[in-house]
């Protein structure tokens, strides 16, 4: 259990999967690889998040995410997020927002995952552009207050 990097051919993209709960001492143990990885792509890296078999997180490891991704704001081009929950989905809305602003993340069925390594590997991530998040709203937090297909 824990967070395992995913290997692929292009080294401006860096792929980990979680699964179980996130704790702090698997962030710790793991932040290192994702610094190592931001330098070899000279600080344009682009992040595929595999988070099918996550079960949850506690705030310390969050945070400690938070601050990590605080630091490395400018160096993270494209975010992908595969086979998210939608309570992870709403996290990651939050730290994505408030930490990047700009960097275009976009949320992949599981079995999309070959879409979103094609994404980061092929798409343009101009810095002047938002990308609207797309969210499915008829499940978990968003049924009850009916939002918008996008946040």
């Amino acid at each position: 259990m824990g967070i395992q990097k995913i290997k692929h051919e292009h080294t401006s993209v860096f792929g980990m999967k979680i699964e179980g709960k996130l704790t702090v001492k698997d962030i710790e143990v793991f932040l290192p690889e994702l610094e190592k990885a931001i330098e070899e792509a000279n600080k344009k890296l682009r992040f595929l998040v595999d988070s099918t078999k996550m079960t949850g997180a506690n705030m310390k490891s969050e945070w400690k995410i938070f601050k990590f991704l605080k630091k490395h704001m400018k160096d993270i081009e494209l975010v992908a997020i595969v086979g998210a929950h939608s309570w992870t989905k709403v996290m990651n809305e939050i730290l994505i927002e408030s930490v990047f602003g700009e960097a275009p993340a976009l949320y992949f069925k599981p079995e999309e995952i070959e879409k979103a390594w094609k994404w980061l590997t092929t798409a343009s991530a101009p810095r002047h552009l938002r990308v609207r998040k797309y969210v499915d709203s008829d499940k978990g937090l968003f049924t009850k207050y009916s939002s918008p297909d996008y946040i």
